[in-house]
């Protein structure tokens, strides 16, 4: 874990005062990231997303509590 918390730290540290974040950044950071099927409840749509960082285990993140709305490609809204 030391050796991995290095390495984290550093990449932290080499992206201190980023002015943009870029696919190459979030590349560097991110091992993957897991999009589940959505779910219906009621009239609301829920989808979870897990992202699973480099050089860290797996971290239990809290659930966001406001539902996230994005945009889809044909217009109609989309919660996330």
């Amino acid at each position: 874990m030391d050796d991995s918390f290095d390495r984290f730290a550093a990449l932290v540290e080499k992206y201190v005062d980023i002015p943009k974040l870029t696919p190459t950044i979030v590349n560097e950071f991110i091992k993957k990231i897991v999009v589940y099927a959505p779910e219906e409840q009621g009239t609301r749509r829920i989808q979870k997303v897990k992202i699973i960082f480099n050089f860290l285990d797996e971290l239990d993140m809290p659930e966001i509590g406001k539902p996230i709305v994005t945009e889809t490609t044909c217009g109609r809204r989309k919660t996330a």
